[in-house]
């Protein structure tokens, strides 16, 4: 390559995407589709999903081991789960450029930001939560379009200077995003309720089901639909759900109590009072249509 030619290379935004997935596949995707993108460099304990990528052409290399990547990293985008975020945080605080932007997709903000100010690096890490994703995992599943139009909730610490939060708005502006800001305490608080307890819903429904001696293939759309989440990844969920057990029991608490009244209610065949209350849920959720803080 020419002098000229480094010069062009050294130019380019570097971005690095630690994690293949869905989330990590995606964001390689989006990058790459952009008008003028950056060069992207990616990393994955498995080394299929590197092979995928490359073969796609949305990474300029691939590395399964991190640190070999992050020092020429301008932006660091972690696209793993909570567990493995947090150790990969502790363990890169040192590769990490000064400059760089280190930014994630995890959907709880709190943990994350304590472990990037725990190693130093609060200033420069700005959490992130894509409100999107899909019931299959894995580079195959990405695509570009993931992050279009959908809310990104973004949580900085207190140390975390201006100019990180505008880069992190900017970059996430960049993909399609629609960048949200919300203080990472009052942001986890709102996953256990409108994302936590939905899930821990669907399984308690598909476990009735199933004792009931149902079988999906029996379900209309409407109990497909209910019962959707159940087919999430368990792994994925038990570092979440051990942070977000009081608000997430608070709210199985709540529907519990809710629950018990309807069946009361049933049982003594007051259905018009049924018929109240579902007027009421029903003129919530109609009412509620156009939000898009949910997770869907």
């Amino acid at each position: 390559m020419s002098e000229d030619g480094r010069s062009v290379e050294r130019a380019r935004e570097t971005v690095a995407v630690v994690g293949l997935g869905l989330m990590g596949g995606s964001l390689c995707r989006s990058l790459k589709a952009l008008p003028s993108p950056p060069r992207v460099l990616g990393s994955d304990p498995a080394p299929l999903e590197g092979t995928y990528a490359l073969e796609a052409g949305v990474v300029d290399r691939f590395d399964l081991e991190p640190e070999a990547i992050l020092p020429e990293a301008d932006v660091v985008v972690y696209a793993a789960p909570m567990g493995p975020t947090l150790s990969l945080i502790r363990e890169h605080a040192d590769a990490w450029r000064d400059d760089a932007l280190v930014t994630d997709v995890v959907s709880l903000k709190a943990p994350i930001l304590r472990a990037a100010a725990a190693a130093g690096r609060g200033r420069q890490f700005i959490g992130a939560h894509p409100i999107c994703g899909g019931e299959e995992s894995g580079f195959r599943a990405s695509r570009a379009e993931l992050y279009r139009g959908v809310p990104i909730w973004l949580c900085a610490h207190d140390s975390a200077d201006s100019g990180a939060r505008q880069r992190a708005d900017a970059f996430w502006r960049k993909v399609g995003g629609v960048p949200k800001w919300i203080r990472a305490e009052e942001h986890d608080e709102r996953m256990a309720w409108v994302s936590h307890l939905p899930q821990l819903l669907a399984n308690a429904l598909a476990g009735a089901l199933d004792a009931a001696g149902y079988r999906p293939d029996d379900l209309g759309p409407g109990g497909r639909d209910m019962t959707r989440l159940a087919s999430s990844n368990p792994g994925m969920w038990k570092d979440l759900l051990e942070v977000s057990a009081p608000v997430t029991g608070t709210g199985l608490t709540s529907v519990a109590n809710a629950l018990n009244v309807l069946g009361d209610l049933l049982a003594r065949r007051e259905v018009e009072r049924i018929s109240e209350f579902m007027e009421r849920t029903k003129a919530w959720r109609e009412g509620g249509s156009g939000d898009h803080h949910g997770t869907g």
